[in-house]
């Protein structure tokens, strides 16, 4: 048996080894600033729920992030929860979206060249995904390098694959941190 020995929090590099080896989800984080955009998609890994009466997620967005200016101007978000065999696909979203495309009555329907549809709430949800939460902020406590946004969820949109067969089968295997090289998404 090892005796763990506490080092200063200062000591960086044995404070990320052991911060990445805590288990997080990988999904994407999408905001508006209201009707009509602008819009974006973010790789998001700072994800949490922390309440169950009323459903709360916490996310944690960078505070330089144009998601985190939208969230602030909206008040309202979606994340995405991405399958396994979704791994490439975060990659595209690691950087602000620029690439937004519009269907023939101008409503939106690509973000980076992925099919998107608008939940309930306006923002931006991938129509792909394991499963989709809506959320409405209710709460945030900001610190010096992000904001820490709780959300109520208003609604979910669950892949029908999802909910297919029997409940010991309906768990759905969702991407995580370690399935990628990324060690930070948020």
């Amino acid at each position: 048996m090892s005796v763990l020995t506490f080092d200063s929090a200062r000591d960086d590099a044995r404070r990320r080894r052991l911060l990445w080896a805590m288990p997080a989800g990988l999904y994407v984080l999408g905001s508006t600033a209201g009707e009509g955009g602008p819009y974006n998609l973010m790789t998001h890994s700072l994800a949490v729920q922390v309440a169950t009466e009323p459903c709360v997620v916490a996310v944690a967005v960078e505070a330089a992030a144009r998601t985190h200016a939208l969230l602030e101007a909206s008040g309202v978000a979606t994340l995405s929860v991405l399958r396994r065999d979704q791994r490439a696909l975060v990659r595209r979203f690691v950087k602000p979206v620029n690439d937004v495309a519009l269907d023939g009555d101008g409503r939106l329907a690509s973000l980076g060249g992925v099919p998107v549809g608008l939940a309930p709430s306006g923002a931006p949800h991938l129509l792909d995904a394991a499963g989709c939460l809506d959320l409405a902020v209710i709460e945030h406590v900001v610190f010096t390098s992000h904001t820490l946004f709780c959300c109520e969820v208003t609604g979910a949109a669950v892949a029908a694959e999802v909910l297919e067969g029997t409940a010991s089968e309906r768990v759905v295997d969702v991407l995580r941190m370690e399935d990628t090289k990324m060690s930070y998404g948020g």
